[in-house]
């Protein structure tokens, strides 16, 4: 009995998904189409498209089962019964003996006669065997020439479908175009040829977007990949960035913000992205939404630093070699937590913002405000003698706070 599970290559236990991928795998691999002239990878291909019908159907499937199982159980029983036992020593323990005294005995051997009609009777059968022959042979060549008019017209329709979508592509319909041949993949999950479409209608689209991109053409370059987003799964994470400097260069910084979240979903420790979208709230006067992303960002600052020189980083680091954007996260998150009165918080950014660029006068003024807003009159004259100091100008010092050089 045909096992239509060894066909597949899978466990009889195994579930739709996996009759479905090995059923795919093999329909490609033997598919007349790839495998021309090849009759072992036609047969192949039918025992495969035949054990794919059986066992995607569910009350076919359990039939097979209920066969396959009997078959085994029975070959178990003639197995069982044509070995002899251990206690067996000759097939007479089995069958028993014949006792040949109880023989008929002939006196004379009966005469053969041969039947008149014999030679008759062959030259009839003979003919009658040719004429089923023919009959046969008729009927399997008349079978073979309508299924070989069924697959011309099969393929017909697969070419007047596939330049169907390509005339729609070519007439710049590229949604309707992927739409169509979506569906058509769909509807023929072993035809090739439709993914091979779908792919290349996917990659021409994605260098159109991509060369709009440089030229700067920013509307029409959204669009393109507004329409790839539904069809290329998963989409491509250079494609959400491309879309996010698109929404970012036309202004939209709400849709660009949405943008840059998803790909750090994905890219949870981008730290430049997290800056650029802190950046983007902040411009849209979303303060608390802006601290989330800095904080975050300071957050993932400090882990890189610890992994690359351990838990006492601040001794360590040179700050000529942080990134400008580094000093900008920490002055641009005291500025939003001086906003929300957290001067203690606001104080470390400021120093981290010093140790970066130690001869900034102003940074040493602002440290002075929040020294001086939560009451350390005497660190806040230090601060600002530091101001001083860095080149800060006296009169711009609108602290009124009691200092000897004041």
């Amino acid at each position: 009995m045909i096992n239509h599970y060894h066909i597949l290559g899978i466990d009889q236990n195994a579930n739709i998904d996996e009759i479905r991928k090995a059923y795919k795998k093999l329909a490609l691999k033997y598919h007349p189409d790839k495998n021309s002239g090849n009759k072992v990878s036609e047969e192949k291909f039918k025992l495969v498209n035949e054990a794919y019908q059986v066992l995607s159907d569910a009350a076919k499937r359990n039939r097979h089962d209920i066969e396959l199982n009997y078959s085994k159980r029975k070959s178990e029983i003639f197995q069982t019964q044509n070995n002899p036992t251990r206690n067996e020593k000759s097939v007479y323990n089995r069958y028993g003996k014949y006792d040949w005294r109880n023989a008929p005995r002939y006196t004379k051997a009966p005469t053969y006669r041969i039947d008149k009609h014999y030679y008759r009777n062959i030259i009839i059968s003979f003919f009658a065997m040719l004429l089923l022959a023919a009959l046969a042979l008729g009927i399997n060549n008349y079978h073979n020439y309508l299924k070989e008019q069924e697959k011309i017209a099969i393929e017909k329709q697969y070419s007047q479908a596939l330049q169907a979508a390509q005339n729609l592509y070519d007439a710049k319909k590229y949604q309707e175009a992927l739409t169509s041949i979506e569906e058509l993949v769909r509807k023929y999950p072993i035809e090739y040829r439709f993914f091979e479409k779908k792919e290349s209608f996917i990659e021409n689209l994605n260098d159109k977007a991509i060369k709009e991109y440089n030229r700067q053409q920013f509307s029409s370059a959204l669009s393109t990949f507004t329409i790839l987003s539904d069809y290329q799964k998963p989409v491509r994470l250079s494609n959400w960035q491309l879309m996010a400097d698109c929404y970012s260069q036309l202004q939209d910084y709400k849709n660009a913000a949405r943008m840059y979240e998803m790909i750090l979903e994905r890219d949870h420790e981008n730290l430049q992205l997290m800056l650029k979208v802190a950046g983007i709230y902040r411009e849209l006067g979303n303060s608390k939404k802006a601290l989330d992303y800095y904080n975050e960002a300071r957050y993932t600052f400090k882990k890189f630093q610890e992994a690359a020189y351990g838990a006492a980083y601040e001794f360590v680091i040179d700050p000529a070699e942080l990134p400008e954007e580094y000093f900008h996260m920490f002055l641009t998150r005291a500025e939003l937590l001086v906003g929300q009165g957290s001067f203690a918080q606001a104080i470390k950014d400021y120093n981290w913002a010093i140790f970066i660029q130690p001869n900034n006068a102003e940074l040493y003024y602002l440290r002075a405000k929040s020294k001086f807003a939560l009451g350390q009159d005497e660190r806040c004259c230090n601060a600002i003698f530091r101001a001083l100091e860095s080149g800060f100008a006296k009169e711009e010092i609108k602290i009124k706070v009691n200092c000897p050089f004041l």
